[in-house]
C-alpha cells in the first residue's frame, strides 16, 4: 500500500507540473522563443522526475548510511527506454565481445597514476573468466545488401567505422536507447556503427566503463580495422568516455580517424557558472560535488567521502579529458546546447582543444552551440536543430 500511495502522489505531481507548463507556456510565451509546447513539456517532466531538493540531498556525513547496490538496482528499473530506428533509415542487430578475446598487453600503459592502475588491475581480473559486452551494430540502409553487414569486420579496405558510446551520466542508458540517434547519424553519414553496453555505476565504478570502451577499440583493431577507420563518437558522459578512449588510445600509438561528441561532459571536477545560470532551461539537475550521490562521485568512486586527494585524481585527464593534453588531437566535432548546464565546460574544452593546436586546420577541430538548445537536444527528434545537428554530424563523419 505505501509503494502503491508513493506511485499515486508521484502520478499527481508530474500531472501539477505538466499543467503548469502548459499554462505558462500559453499565458507566458515558451521558456525560449525555439521550444514548441511539446518539448517544454518533455523538457519539464524529465526535470520532475529526476530533481532532489537540496535539503534531501545526503551528506558526506551519512555516506556509510547510503546503499548503492539498491540504488543500482533503482537506476536498472528506470533506465532509458528503447528506442527505434525505422528500417528506411536503418538495421540494427545485437552482438556481444568475449573479452578473453581480446589482447590487452597491460605492459603498454605508462602507469603513472591511478586511472591507469585501476585499468591494469581490470584486465588482470578479466584474463581468465568468460565475460562479454554486449553490444549492438547499426547497419544504415543505403549500405549495399549481398554481404555479411552486421559482422564488425571491414566491407572494404579503408571502411569507417563509429565506435559510440551513450550517454546516461553514468548510470544509466544503453545502445537500445540511443539507437534512434546513432543509426540516423550512421545513415547521414552512410557508415555502420558499433555501441556497446558498457558497465554501469554506481555497481561498476570507474574506471570499468573505460576498460569496456578500450576493449571495443581492440576488438575492431583486431577485427581488421586500421585505428585510422575508426571514429569515436559520444554523447554526455559518453562524450566524457569518447575522449578518454582517445587519450589512452593515442598513449598507446593510435591514431583515430575523429572525434564526435555531443554535449560531452568533459571536467568531473569543476562547477562553472552556466551549472546556475542554465539552470531554469536544461533538464539536468544533478546533484552538486559536495553530495555523495553527485553522478561525478557515484561515477568514479561510489561511498568515498569528498577530499583534496580524491579531487586530484578525478582531475587525471583519463577521467576529466579537459584537462589532457590535446596536441595532435583528431579532427574532432563538438555540438553542444546554448541553455544546457554544462555549455561553460564544453566551451572550456574546445578552447584547450583549438589552444594546444596553434597551426591547426580552421576545420579541423569545430565547435557549433545551437542557440535555445539544451544537453543532448538531439534525442529531441522532432526539433528542426536535432534534425539538423544530426545531419551535420553523419556529414563530419562521412567527410573524415
Amino acid at each position: 500500500m505505501p509503494e502503491l500511495l508513493a506511485q499515486v502522489a508521484q502520478t499527481v505531481g508530474m500531472m501539477a507540473v505538466m499543467a503548469k507548463s502548459a499554462l505558462s507556456y500559453y499565458i507566458k510565451g515558451p521558456r525560449c522563443a525555439k521550444w514548441p509546447l511539446w518539448f517544454q513539456l518533455h523538457r519539464d517532466a524529465i526535470h520532475r522526475a529526476i530533481y532532489t531538493k537540496p535539503h534531501r540531498q545526503p551528506t558526506d556525513d551519512t555516506i556509510d548510511d547510503i546503499d548503492f547496490d539498491r540504488m543500482a538496482a533503482e537506476n536498472q528499473k528506470w533506465d532509458l527506454p528503447e528506442s527505434q530506428l525505422p528500417e528506411d533509415i536503418g538495421k540494427c542487430r545485437q552482438t556481444a565481445i568475449r573479452v578473453s578475446h581480446v589482447e590487452i598487453d597491460t605492459a603498454a600503459f605508462a602507469c603513472t597514476g591511478a586511472a591507469e592502475q585501476k585499468l591494469v588491475a581490470l584486465t588482470e581480473a578479466d584474463r581468465q573468466g568468460q565475460r562479454e559486452i554486449p553490444a549492438e551494430v547499426c547497419v544504415p540502409a543505403s549500405l549495399a545488401a549481398g554481404q555479411d553487414r552486421f559482422a564488425c569486420r571491414p566491407l572494404f579496405r579503408g571502411e569507417k567505422i563509429v565506435l559510440y558510446l551513450h550517454g546516461g551520466a553514468y548510470k544509466f542508458g544503453s545502445a537500445a536507447s540511443h539507437r534512434a540517434l546513432t543509426g540516423r547519424i550512421g545513415s547521414h553519414a552512410g557508415r555502420r556503427s558499433l555501441t556497446i553496453d558498457y558497465r554501469l555505476s554506481p555497481r561498476h565504478p570507474y574506471p570499468a566503463q573505460l576498460h569496456d570502451a578500450f576493449i571495443a577499440f581492440l576488438f575492431l583493431l583486431q577485427s581488421g580495422f586500421a585505428s585510422r577507420d575508426i571514429v569515436v563518437a559520444g554523447d554526455s558522459a559518453g562524450g566524457n568516455l569518447a575522449l578518454a578512449l582517445t587519450v589512452l588510445v593515442r598513449q598507446l600509438g593510435h591514431r583515430p580517424a575523429g572525434l564526435l561528441l555531443l554535449s560531452p561532459w568533459s571536467d568531473l571536477t569543476t562547477e562553472r557558472p552556466s551549472l546556475q545560470r542554465n539552470a531554469r532551461f536544461d533538464f539536468l539537475c544533478a546533484p552538486p560535488l559536495s553530495s555523495p550521490l553527485s553522478p561525478a562521485r557515484t561515477f568514479y568512486a561510489p561511498g568515498r567521502r569528498l577530499s583534496q586527494e580524491l579531487l586530484d585524481e578525478m582531475a587525471h585527464p583519463l577521467v576529466s579529458p579537459v584537462n589532457a593534453d590535446f596536441a595532435g588531437f583528431p579532427p574532432t566535432l563538438i555540438q553542444a546546447g546554448e541553455k544546457e548546464v554544462i555549455v561553460d565546460e564544453i566551451s572550456q574544452l574546445y578552447e584547450n582543444l583549438v589552444a594546444h593546436n596553434p597551426g591547426a586546420h580552421r576545420g579541423r577541430y569545430v565547435y557549433e552551440c545551437y542557440p535555445d538548445m539544451i544537453h543532448v537536444f538531439h534525442q529531441f527528434l522532432g526539433l528542426p536543430d536535432a534534425q539538423y545537428a544530426i545531419a551535420r554530424a553523419g556529414e563530419f563523419v562521412r567527410n573524415l
